[in-house]
């Protein structure tokens, strides 16, 4: 074993992700800007934190910038990662969109954008972080089921992280975009102040209650203190650079194959979700076809019912007036005197030659005598035939609603 003078441990390191996406293909520009976020990256640069910076990435520069941070940050204490532009929720979980993501479903999303749960879980491997998530709204070209407008955070954040975005459950969906750029001003300004903390950093996105916040930020500053003085160290033995790099690698490696298991099973569960949600679905869809057509032949029944119904009533309202004029006829045969005695009946008068007046007469008798209950109009209508037919009947003659010249003179002198 040797000893030898070291410098800092690695650990007291400070590494940071900042992405922003502002031009978007399939989408509206964001309104944070690329411009908001490199100020901030060149901010952290001088609180000297390594910094990693990707504007308007496309998802594979996206996932290769974010892999390089993967990488670092196991050897640091402080880690932050600072996203700004268009974000989109679906099925509980919030996805930064790079500047090249169109999609079609909501499926798509698992592999044309970064996951905010996968990026916490990397920025997690740290002694302490933070996410900071600055959001805009997209508007794509073509609206896509399924998708929550309004970015949320599921699940726990791991030990030491703190997760934000910059827009809570209170704020409007049309000023998450205006909320957003606000949030991101106060987070540059507290960055560009003297020995900022990340407590100072949350403290801006919480301002006023418009953050949403899973986990406790770290009362930790920002800034890398300062280089303690050199102690002598142990010196494990030398390990060939070769060996230690193909060791580095093969935790690399093991890292990525690792977040693409993730991915894989993330999709397969979306997957088996969508089939199961298709399933019940499908099965809804039957249940309420069954139902309409169970309504729908209940109503043919009904309307058969009503059929029969009315030909009944037609065929009983046809037997009444067939049974009414065999009465009628009944009547006037027994009332007309037999043509072999030598004697006609009488000739029922001829109404045109009754003046308005006559014919009102006619229905104010019949209306003293109580067989006429309609209106005094002139009109020899169906009430008024009713009633002389009444009349008629009194007197024992034939009944045929027409009155005779006698039978108009009797009925005008009854009551004088």
């Amino acid at each position: 074993m040797l000893a030898a003078l070291s410098g800092p441990a690695a650990a007291a390191g400070r590494v940071a992700l900042v992405m922003a996406a502002e031009e978007y293909a399939a989408a509206q520009p964001s309104g944070i800007g690329v411009k908001r976020a490199a100020a901030i990256a060149e901010a952290l640069e001088r609180l000297d934190f390594d910094v990693v910076m990707a504007a308007n990435p496309t998802n594979a520069t996206a996932r290769a910038r974010l892999r390089e941070f993967s990488d670092a940050v196991g050897e640091a204490d402080l880690a932050i990662v600072v996203l700004a532009g268009h974000g989109i929720t679906w099925s509980g979980q919030t996805f930064f969109l790079p500047a090249n993501t169109d999609i079609g479903r909501p499926t798509d999303l698992l592999s044309r954008a970064l996951s905010l749960g996968s990026i916490t879980q990397i920025t997690g491997r740290a002694k302490a972080g933070g996410v900071f998530f600055f959001v805009s709204q997209p508007r794509f070209r073509a609206p896509v089921a399924g998708l929550d407008p309004r970015p949320t955070i599921t699940g726990e954040a791991p030990a030491g992280t703190v997760v934000a975005l910059s827009t809570a459950s209170s704020v409007p969906v049309s000023q998450i975009d205006t909320a957003s750029a606000q949030a991101a001003d106060a987070a540059l300004a507290v960055l560009a102040g003297s020995d900022p903390t990340l407590k100072d950093l949350l403290g801006a996105l919480e301002d006023g209650g418009r953050a949403l916040v899973v986990g406790t930020a770290a009362d930790m500053p920002l800034r890398r203190p300062a280089d303690p003085p050199p102690q002598p160290v142990a010196v494990a033995p030398v390990v060939p650079e070769t060996v230690a790099r193909g060791a580095s690698e093969d935790a690399s490696a093991d890292r990525l194959a690792l977040e693409e298991a993730e991915e894989a099973i993330a999709l397969e569960r979306q997957r088996a979700d969508e089939a199961r949600l298709a399933a019940e679905k499908a099965q809804a869809d039957v249940l309420k076809a069954q139902a309409e057509a169970a309504k729908a032949q209940a109503d043919a029944e009904k309307a058969q019912a009503d059929a029969r119904k009315a030909q009944a009533d037609a065929q009983r309202a046809l037997a009444e007036a067939e049974r009414t004029k065999a009465e009628a006829e009944a009547e006037v045969a027994v009332a007309t005197p037999d043509d072999t005695t030598g004697t006609v009946s009488a000739e029922p008068m001829d109404e045109r030659d009754l003046g308005r007046r006559q014919r009102q007469l006619i229905q104010e008798k019949l209306r003293d005598m109580s067989l006429y209950t309609g209106p005094i109009d002139s009109i020899m209508g169906p009430l008024t035939r009713e009633a002389i037919m009444g009349f008629q009947k009194g007197r024992g003659a034939a009944v045929t609603g027409y009155l005779t010249p006698d039978q108009y003179d009797a009925l005008l002198a009854t009551g004088e």
